[in-house]
């Protein structure tokens, strides 16, 4: 018996943000090693960085959160 597409939500949405999120923070976080690397930034920048990351990976969730509730 087939499911009908409205019983569930689409997920593609989430994941293509999620996918974006991830790939900008991978991007920072290389140009901020090389940085580090190079002695452009100390290197107390690169050790409070994984705290920046997981903040705004926290944001972004309850951002997703709170617009995927508006639409229910």
């Amino acid at each position: 018996m087939p499911i009908p597409n409205g019983m569930f939500p689409d997920f593609r949405d989430l994941a293509y943000k999620l996918a974006i999120l991830f790939g900008v923070l991978i991007v920072i976080y290389g140009v901020l090693w090389l940085f580090v690397t190079l002695g452009i930034i100390p290197a107390l920048v690169a050790a409070i960085f994984p705290q920046i990351v997981l903040i705004l990976v926290g944001l972004f969730i309850i951002y997703v959160a709170f617009n995927k509730r508006k639409s229910y």
